[in-house]
């Protein structure tokens, strides 16, 4: 990507550069810190290595620990001095990649301690949080050329509020940064440096889940892969003024594609569990409500970021420059629907602007799914039934949770194939049992019928 500055822009640049020197310099310190972690907190020490817990599904042998946490050592070293070239390179206005290289080295941290199966837990806390900072004082404050104009409004043409407010995407990043700690949480268990792994719900549910040949099956920690996923979304939920719509599309549709299709994958391993392993996880079911939640207040934003660019696309301007470096959208208007901080009176509906006219009725058919997930213990059902059942009832819980965004309500007409599904399950997947198809029909009946009233529409969504 390259654009052909003008001397007003290349001054602007200039400005925000000084003011984010600073943030530069930290980088090159934090990089320094990695190269100095091996030696300070003893990375291949003895006396550390045989402190280990020998809990969670990483490998337990001594030729691996010493090896893993020899890789461990050589990781740090090289990565801190790369960031370290890298945060000096940066120090000029006139270059771009440099910040994005620390970036990668920073996602690149976050993997090393699951890739490798570190089994010191003081390597994994300083990976994954120096990762963290190097992201934010790379990325997040220094004011970036790829962020786009400043100029132009804040609303998108034909909106009646602003989907990148901050109040909107403050409970994105809530639930991101929750998701991350409980993955952190439960990879502590699989990388065996806590004993023991707690469970709000179903008692040992988490520890069968996360021990189980499910999670064994993946090459890495996949408590770890969530953590990482989920650490990505609460920091790129941080990025960017209340005009990145229009100023970063590209960065807000990679946004969205790791919380709306990461997320359903997400949801989907959720759904296998009882499936697969015959537990619910507790924590895991907590962190997939958040993430539902998540989906419902990002797909608008993604949204306008389409629309945008096809408007743009229409007007025959060049849609490839837009998409990296932004652009004014003719139409765009600006007024009080881009809620500030310090008004407090609309603090906490501003956050739900596109879901505060959630239908009665998908209030209904989302526990109308849970329900029927819990079919198979109120029925005492077996077999393909049972799975059905865990299966079509979270989906069901899912759809109806996304639907209740304003822009996502046609999403609904999904719950029409699940309930005729419903319908017929039971005589395809188990022999006559009167309760469990009488349960089965009213399930499908309703959610037929509730699928089709779609509520009220209060915001406006351009086209």
């Amino acid at each position: 990507m390259s654009k052909n500055w003008s001397q007003n822009e290349l001054l602007e640049r200039k400005k925000h550069f000084e003011k984010g020197v600073w943030a530069r310099l930290i980088v090159i310190f934090l990089g320094a810190w990695l190269i100095t972690s091996p030696f300070t907190f003893g990375y291949e020490s003895v006396t550390l290595l045989k402190a280990i817990p020998q809990t969670g599904i990483a490998p337990k042998d001594p030729a691996h620990i010493q090896t893993a946490m020899h890789l461990m050592t050589l990781s740090d070293i090289i990565t801190g001095s790369l960031v370290m070239i890298f945060g000096f390179m940066s120090l000029t206005y006139k270059k771009i990649w440099p910040s994005w290289a620390v970036a990668i080295l920073a996602v690149w941290l976050q993997f090393a301690p699951i890739l490798f199966w570190s089994p010191s837990s003081v390597s994994y806390l300083n990976d994954t949080m120096i990762s963290v900072l190097l992201i934010t004082f790379a990325i997040l404050v220094p004011k970036l050329p790829f962020e786009g104009t400043t100029e132009g409004k804040d609303v998108p043409p034909g909106w009646s509020y602003n989907p990148s407010s901050w109040l909107q995407r403050l409970p994105v990043i809530l639930f991101g940064f929750l998701g991350w700690f409980i993955s952190r949480y439960l990879a502590a268990y699989q990388l065996g440096y806590i004993d023991t792994v707690w469970d709000p719900f179903f008692g040992d549910g988490t520890f069968k889940v996360i021990t189980s040949d499910l999670s064994e099956s993946f090459p890495i920690s996949d408590a770890g892969l969530g953590a990482i996923a989920y650490a990505l979304e609460g920091l790129m939920g941080c990025k960017g003024s209340t005009r990145r719509w229009r100023t970063m599309p590209w960065f807000v549709l990679i946004f969205g594609i790791l919380v709306v299709p990461l997320g359903f994958c997400s949801i989907l391993l959720v759904m296998m569990q009882p499936i697969v392993v015959g537990a619910w996880c507790g924590l895991c079911l907590v962190t997939a409500s958040g993430m539902l939640i998540m989906i419902a207040l990002t797909i608008d934003e993604v949204v306008a970021v389409l629309q945008f660019l096809h408007d743009c696309k229409k007007q025959k301007l060049n849609v490839w420059k837009i998409f990296w470096f932004g652009g004014c959208p003719l139409g765009a208007t600006d007024d009080k629907r881009t809620p500030l901080f310090s008004d407090p009176k609309q603090k906490f509906k501003a956050m739900l602007w596109g879901t505060t006219s959630i239908p009665w009725n998908l209030v209904v058919t989302a526990l109308v799914g849970v329900w029927v997930m819990m079919g198979p213990q109120i029925f005492a059902i077996e077999g393909y039934l049972a799975n059905s059942f865990h299966v079509f009832g979270a989906l069901t819980v899912t759809i109806s949770i996304i639907s209740w965004a304003e822009v996502a309500r046609a999403l609904r007409y999904v719950l029409i194939l699940i309930g005729l599904w419903m319908i017929i399950s039971p005589w395809i997947l188990t022999n006559s049992i009167p309760n469990v198809e009488i349960n089965s029909v009213i399930v499908g009946v309703l959610l037929v019928i509730l699928s089709f009233r779609r509520g009220k529409i209060v915001e406006s969504y351009g086209s």
